[in-house]
């Protein structure tokens, strides 16, 4: 067995151009599939509704919790004719001059906020009743990609704005920009209007139902719930290119497997001839593919983390951040495994099924 490895390590490093070339392949493929499986799973874990029992009243057609609701203060007054209390209000935009800076703004009510979002302050402290109008707590996310923390000032709409805190929630609402209620009406000039209306699921209002004409109420959550089924179809297809590529370096490495086998054979017959199994072929070839295949792969994986580290793709305010799990590094064993035995099993079935005296022919 030793000698069989042995062989196997000696003709790997005489090919070495060869197993490097294929190694970097190897890498590409599990640095795709590792950083695609990170991404992923930000979407699914980061996009999730935080509580199901809240219902958004909203201008039907819009994305209220986004961008582009608007409604007056009279739809306060209609909620208590319907004997719905404690209506929150809250404006949601988005401010900047571009895709790339935009921020995610939320105006809220300074006493009920904290009753409607969890939510563990990091650094500085939160909102409270009395603080100015031009004071603001930040996500993480945004803290991050601002460089901010409390005592700054960051600009929104070209006024400026103090950081007094920087909160975590582990969510997409760690990009956006929380001010006082008040401080986003005369940011935007809205007068006494909002975006929409937070109340409880109590049944006196029901997802899909009008409450006037234009005005509807959806579970809260629901758009960026959403959010990650946009990618899906993108995603697939990315998937589908990383796994050929996996399969291709994998027949690759097979091919090149074959070649080596194939001058190796007369001494792969001699150790049989003293009584070696078929093992001993068997465990030249997996010595060299899994040599291929793992020392790639720990490769890519080094590569994805550095891919994660520094590549956090920003889009209308909204910022990924991707992590590497458990369960991810097991999937990607997993796959890089069954490449491994996919680019072996063939020369060793082939070249095993031979007698000791095919062996020995010299071609």
């Amino acid at each position: 067995m030793r000698v069989a490895a042995w062989l196997a390590l000696r003709d790997l490093s005489v090919h070495r151009r060869q197993a490097v070339a294929l190694g970097t392949v190897f890498a590409l493929a599990v640095a795709a599939f590792v950083a695609l499986g990170s991404y992923r799973q930000a979407l699914l874990r980061g996009y999730e509704p935080a509580r199901h029992d809240q219902l958004v009243v909203q201008e039907t057609q819009s994305f209220g919790e986004f961008y582009g609701s608007r409604l007056s203060p009279d739809i306060a007054v209609v909620l208590e004719d319907l004997g719905v209390t404690g209506a929150v209000p809250e404006i949601h935009t988005i401010v900047g001059t571009s895709l790339e800076n935009a921020v995610l703004l939320k105006g809220v009510d300074l006493e009920r906020y904290p009753e409607l979002d969890s939510f563990v302050i990091r650094a500085g402290r939160g909102l409270q009743p009395g603080d100015s109008p031009r004071q603001s707590m930040i996500g993480m996310r945004l803290a991050e990609r601002l460089e901010a923390m409390p005592g700054d000032t960051i600009r929104l709409r070209g006024r400026a704005f103090e950081v007094i805190g920087v909160f975590e929630t582990g969510s997409y609402s760690e990009n956006e920009a929380w001010i006082p209620l008040a401080g986003a009406q005369e940011l935007l000039g809205w007068g006494q209007d909002v975006s929409l209306y937070v109340v409880a699921d109590d049944g006196r209002l029901t997802p899909g139902e009008q409450v006037l004409a234009g005005v509807s109420v959806v579970r809260r959550g629901e758009l960026w719930s959403t959010f990650p089924r946009q990618w899906e179809g993108l995603m697939a297809v990315i998937k589908a290119v990383t796994q050929a590529i996996g399969v291709a370096a994998a027949l690759s490495l097979a091919a090149m497997l074959w070649r080596l086998a194939r001058r190796r054979q007369w001494q792969i017959a001699v150790l049989r001839s003293l009584g070696f199994s078929r093992t001993v072929f068997a465990i030249y070839l997996m010595v060299q593919g899994a040599s291929v295949a793992f020392a790639g792969g720990a490769c890519g994986i080094l590569g994805a983390l550095a891919l994660l580290r520094w590549v956090r793709p920003t889009l209308a305010g909204i910022n990924l951040r991707p992590q590497l799990t458990a369960d991810l590094l097991i999937s990607t064993g997993v796959w890089l495994g069954f490449l491994t035995l996919l680019s072996v099993v063939v020369p060793v079935w082939v070249m095993g099924r031979r007698r000791v005296a095919e062996l020995m022919i010299s071609e």
